[in-house]
């Protein structure tokens, strides 16, 4: 790293409204968690962390307990392989992942009924 200037790689939100539209019933559980989320638009890569909290959370609805269990494990590990792709400099390999994420994060909204 120089001593004064630094490269940084970062994922953006790119929806086409906003993600409290896109995802509503997302939006819901994650403001429930977070409210600072509230106006924000995160990225998937920015919602793993709260994933892991519910997926420690015993006290969880039936159905949002069911799609934790089911997609959360998955999310979990595409951060991680996103991650380390981005930090490998393996740029199309994240955005393959990230593809994954999203349709991980997809069907979890829907599972939400």
């Amino acid at each position: 790293m120089s001593r004064w200037m630094q490269i940084r790689v970062h994922i953006d939100p790119v929806y086409k409204k906003s993600f409290a539209k896109e995802f509503p019933k997302l939006y819901r559980v994650v403001i429930g968690l977070d409210n600072s989320l509230m106006e924000a638009n995160p990225t998937f890569m920015d919602l793993v962390p709260l994933v892991v909290r519910l997926s420690q959370d015993k006290d969880l609805e039936p159905g949002l307990s069911k799609a934790i269990e089911h997609y959360g494990p998955k999310i979990v590990e595409l951060h991680r392989q996103i991650s380390e792709a981005i930090g490998g400099w393996k740029l199309s390999e994240a955005e393959t992942l990230l593809y994954e994420l999203e349709d991980q994060f997809v069907s979890f909204e829907k599972e939400l009924g």
